[in-house]
């Protein structure tokens, strides 16, 4: 599955799992503090939900969010919406989401959502002061297997997952319900590289004595019901079911006897304790009175963290994995640092841990263990160093509107090494820093006009580091190929005709036949690669020669004095596949001045 690593703040609850530390080992059941029945019978879903840890969550402030609903598959789901405080808004097609000016509190943010055949779920943060980047993935509402009211079943999962259904029910209103009921169960294992993606909320919960606590996972049950209708029901609180959690072979040696059960209420957006589960072989079973996501977990106290890497100019890595582990855990948790660098979450308090920085291809580029921690911790500065085939990488670009604007409500996505990065677009221009690794030297790029619903298309390029600067890139749905270049700030424009040849000596030849900006380009070479500006048609083996005379012909160019400007050719498909080329740099005109230049091709090959 593609894996998207948002570009800037993707907050982690890191579900570490600790074998010498001291756990809180008072399990005891709720204590009535929080009423899971509510009003309606025994559904945790509804608007009545009462929790105690508000008062943990400092002062309301506004935030901005960017994300992306996925499903299991990684694919974007549109249509979804998400929901925080009194903001609510839509996924686009590729299941994305902007909000702006979000109401949260200073600790705590709870994106809530929903999509029709999907299970709701949301995402718990620390919000950071940049742009707040979630990932959200949805389970898919399938049908695991019907039952009937009035009859005792089992339903279960090839992994062992099981419930067992007493055959009581109740509706949204809390009467009692008869007839068929679909039962949508899915476990959410430890070890899945997905975890942190699908699981709701973060690991951060309400214990029985109302006081916030860090949580190690050691399983997860989804269960929901419904009618023929689709419509929610329950199971009659007086009727509890049972739930069995298979263990994860790795977790054996470390779990404890018995366990607490936690349940997520999908309103207030945290986990609040409610029961226990008892070891039984290699299975966690337990008793519970109604069905949402349930979690069998050991708590910790919590305390905030927060980190910032920098590259040794002292710039802030945005983009970046770091990982945070115990020496011993097996299933280590993840995030992924905002454009300040930044990187913030809620770890367990007073257990040393192992913070480590990876490149995409998943090599180490830093390790050091930190902490223990007791209060709230801002860690570093942490300066990192690339090396071994590694490199800061910094992609920079303008993206206009089909008019030639500046998009003001858009974003890019930046494919590169099997991971995707999505970042908003700010009065039309963008920044991605990212850490690549040798020998991938090679992304693609596709920008999205929101308010114009208009894509420029995914374009393929090469780094050039330290910075690759892709100059302009246009969003038209109807525009197959288009030619854009920008002198002394001057913008231009060509869409059609645009034509291009293969030369007899090799190379290619592109040009676009508008009177008023007639664009004429031609290159000795299509091997993919860096080039500099050439004065012939022909050039020496090894090299690229450009002519765009008649571009520059109304610049009144000095072609005595260097002529400063660098080609990157990212793509030369096959006839009917498409050249993508980048250039940008400067000349002197024959007063003296020192012009800037820049552009991009999207065309075609005609032959």
């Amino acid at each position: 599955m593609k894996t998207l690593r948002l570009l800037t703040t993707v907050l982690f609850a890191l579900t570490i799992i600790f074998t010498s530390c001291e756990r809180d080992d008072d399990f005891t059941p709720n204590d009535g503090q929080i009423d899971m029945t509510d009003d309606d019978g025994g559904n945790d879903n509804d608007d009545d939900s009462v929790g105690n840890l508000d008062q943990f969550f400092g002062a309301q402030i506004s935030r901005d969010f960017l994300g992306q609903v996925i499903d299991e598959n990684g694919n974007g789901i549109a249509g979804a919406l998400v929901k925080t405080g009194g903001t609510m808004v839509s996924t686009d097609n590729n299941g994305v989401f902007f909000m702006e000016n979000a109401t949260v509190n200073e600790r705590f943010g709870y994106l809530r959502v929903t999509a029709s055949g999907y299970v709701t779920s949301g995402r718990a943060t620390l919000p950071t002061s940049g742009t707040n980047k979630i990932e959200i993935m949805l389970l898919s509402a399938d049908v695991t297997a019907t039952v009937n009211s009035g009859v005792a079943e089992t339903v279960s999962l090839p992994n062992g997952t099981q419930v067992n259904l007493s055959g009581d029910y109740i509706d949204e209103d809390g009467n009692p319900y008869s007839g068929t009921v679909d039962v949508i169960l899915d476990f959410l294992d430890p070890a899945s590289q997905d975890i942190d993606a699908v699981m709701p909320g973060m690991l951060y919960a309400e214990d029985a004595s109302g006081d916030e606590r860090y949580l190690e996972t050691f399983g997860m049950i989804s269960v929901e019901l419904r009618d023929s209708s689709g419509n929610e029901i329950n199971i009659d609180p007086n009727s509890p079911a049972e739930l069995r959690f298979p263990l994860d072979p790795a977790l054996q040696g470390v779990a404890p006897s018995t366990i607490p059960l936690w349940s997520f209420d999908d309103v207030l957006g945290y986990w609040i304790e409610d029961g226990e589960a008892t070891l039984q072989g290699n299975e966690y079973v337990g008793e519970v009175s109604h069905f949402s996501f349930w979690n069998c977990d050991a708590p910790f106290p919590v305390e905030d963290f927060c980190t910032t890497l920098l590259d040794p100019s002292g710039n802030p890595l945005t983009n970046t994995l770091v990982t945070i582990s115990s020496p011993n855990t097996p299933f280590p948790r993840h995030g992924v640092t905002n454009q300040n660098g930044e990187v913030c979450g809620k770890i367990p308090s007073g257990i040393a841990l192992v913070l480590t920085v990876e490149d995409f291809c998943g090599n180490s580029v830093f390790s050091s263990t930190i902490g223990p921690f007791t209060a709230t911790t801002t860690y570093g500065p942490i300066t990192i160093t690339p090396g071994g085939g590694t490199a800061s990488q910094q992609v920079t670009g303008q993206f206009n509107n089909c008019s030639g604007n500046p998009v003001t409500n858009g974003y890019v996505v930046v494919d590169y090494a099997g991971s995707q990065f999505i970042d908003y677009v700010s009065a039309g221009s963008y920044t991605v820093n990212l850490i690549s690794c040798a020998p991938n030297n090679t992304f693609t790029v596709e920008a999205i006009d929101v308010a114009n619903q208009e894509t420029s298309g995914q374009i393929a390029y090469t780094f050039t580091p330290p910075v690759t600067n892709l100059g302009t890139l246009t969003s038209c749905n109807a525009v197959a190929e288009y030619i854009e270049w920008t002198i002394d700030g001057t913008a231009y424009f060509e869409t059609s005709p645009i034509s291009n040849d293969t030369n007899l000596g090799g190379g290619f030849t592109v040009y676009a036949n508008a009177s008023s900006n007639f664009f004429y380009m031609s290159s000795s070479d299509t091997t993919l690669g860096t080039y500099t500006w050439g004065n012939g048609i022909q050039a020496p083996p090894g090299s690229m020669e450009m002519e765009m005379y008649e571009v520059l012909s109304s610049q009144n160019v000095d072609y005595n004095q260097p002529i400063n400007i660098t080609f990157q050719l990212n793509a030369y498909g096959p006839v009917g596949g498409y050249i993508d080329l980048t250039f940008a740099g400067t000349f002197i005109d024959n007063t003296g001045a020192t012009i800037p230049i820049n552009g991009s091709m999207h065309v075609i090959r005609d032959n």
